[in-house]
């Protein structure tokens, strides 16, 4: 072998295998950083926010442990189990260096439910329409929907004009009382009732029919002539029922509405 071919053979042969190093070495530049997105490992686990659940209590719900790798899933899931318990209004989870941090707000605590301004229910029928209780954890959402629930709950007394605002009063070391002030409006009464479109049977037959009656002289024997939308829909099907058993199958209520006269105002 000439001593110039020799030397084309080894240049070639150094140009292969740092060909070769340097592939090898693109693909580790590749896989490290996706490693390094996807899996970390913390040392310690520090709980920041919480003043009545323990930490450890806190340290489980998130299932993330020391010196076991995790990802961003288990982060996410972490999160989603704290929120979870209904304890929590606010959570956050991060690394900083080798800790893992826990940040939550703890929702407050009800010390108290106070319903005030109501004559027509007692207390302890309010409580039981409300979610809210003394004990359990406060929350915005669920005050608007319990001064919806009282609301309707006067609806259903006739009492379609009542209102409802609240109040919550901070105690200290995140305990609350939640005020309900009610203004119980008058009785929304039944001044007429009308039919519109029968023939075969006259507006007083019909009036027999339903149980929503006009008010009249003796009414405060009874709520029948107090407007109460569960009560409308359930004279619609007694109507229908009357008009099939007596053969008209295809009978229907086109409408039924109920107007409030401004002019009269509670009766």
């Amino acid at each position: 072998m000439s001593p110039m071919k020799a030397l084309g053979d080894f240049i070639r042969l150094v140009a292969v295998r740092l060909g070769l190093s340097l592939a090898l070495g693109a693909a580790c530049a590749a896989l490290l950083p996706v490693v390094a997105a996807h899996a970390a490992v913390v040392s310690s686990t520090d709980v920041r926010g919480n003043q009545r659940v323990e930490d450890g209590t806190i340290i489980n719900y998130v299932g993330i442990r020391p010196n076991v790798p995790f990802d961003n899933e288990d982060i996410d899931e972490g999160v989603k189990r704290l929120f979870s318990t209904g304890l929590f209004s606010d959570v956050r989870i991060n690394v900083a260096g080798r800790i893992l941090v826990i940040s939550v707000q703890e929702y407050a605590l009800i010390n108290e439910v106070i319903f005030q301004g109501n004559r027509k229910q007692k207390d302890n029928a309010l409580a039981n329409v409300v979610q809210l209780k003394p004990g359990g954890t406060f929350s915005q959402a669920a005050l608007e929907l319990d001064e919806q629930a009282i609301r309707e709950s006067y609806e259903r007394l006739g009492r379609s004009e009542a209102t409802v605002t609240s109040q919550v009063v901070e105690l200290g070391e995140n305990r609350v009382n939640v005020v309900f002030n009610i203004n119980e409006g008058g009785r929304t009464k039944i001044a007429q009732i009308n039919f519109v479109g029968n023939s075969a049977f006259s507006d007083r037959r019909l009036a027999s029919v339903i149980a929503t009656k006009k008010s009249n002289l003796l009414s405060f024997l009874g709520r029948s002539d107090v407007y109460d939308e569960d009560r409308m829909r359930a004279d619609e099907e007694a109507l229908r029922r009357f008009y099939y058993n007596r053969g008209y199958a295809d009978f229907r209520i086109v409408s039924s509405t109920a107007t409030l006269d401004e002019r009269l105002g509670p009766l």
